[in-house]
């Protein structure tokens, strides 16, 4: 089971990740800041109803994450080992599964501050974003691990308190594909959603 540590906080996670164009890769704190106004806007935008919120806030978080990177990342060993088929209904379910847990979230928001630590490049290919979430009484340090393909920043991993989502789930999923195969594990994460 996922470590409850990642729920609590998965939403702020969201609302963190940017995408961003590779002129911009020097100032990875503005943009950070420029996605997390968007969200919060569309929060805080009394006009709209909970539908058109959390349709939007899906729209604009589903455009920043490399869902296939992740995919793939999330079933390491077994992604090779699986078919086109299951890759493909394993990335639609686990999207699903990371956007209705990312709304439970954020839609209780709370007026949490995000305060941008640092940005780094590393090499040509990956950077990775330091941040804070500073509420009244605690603060968690996250980290957004991203990728620049065809000219576009993604986040493809978030470290929680220096946990890997990623890895959480890889471990979670690597147990029951060893015992029940990518068909079952599919099951579940249908399952999952059906609830």
């Amino acid at each position: 089971m996922i470590n409850r540590l990642f729920f609590p906080t998965l939403f702020i996670s969201f609302l963190m990740i940017s995408s961003v164009n590779a002129a911009d890769d020097n100032k990875p704190g503005m943009i950070v800041q420029n996605t997390v106004n968007q969200v919060l806007n569309i929060l805080t935008d009394d006009d709209l109803t909970e539908i058109e919120k959390k349709s939007r806030s899906y729209e604009l978080v589903s455009q920043q994450i490399n869902f296939v990177g992740m995919s793939r990342r999330v079933l390491a060993i077994n992604w090779n080992k699986a078919s086109d088929e299951q890759k493909q209904k394993f990335e639609d379910l686990f999207k699903q599964i990371l956007l209705n847990t990312y709304w439970q979230r954020i839609k209780n928001y709370n007026g949490e501050k995000v305060e941008y630590i640092t940005g780094m490049i590393e090499g040509n290919r990956f950077a990775t974003v330091d941040t804070v979430i500073v509420s009244d009484k605690i603060e968690i340090p996250i980290t957004y691990r991203m990728e620049l393909i065809d000219g576009t920043w993604t986040a493809y991993d978030f470290l929680i308190e220096s946990l890997s989502l990623v890895t959480n789930y890889r471990t979670e999923y690597r147990n029951v594909i060893k015992t029940h195969g990518v068909d079952g594990l599919l099951k579940q994460m249908q399952e999952r959603l059906a609830h």
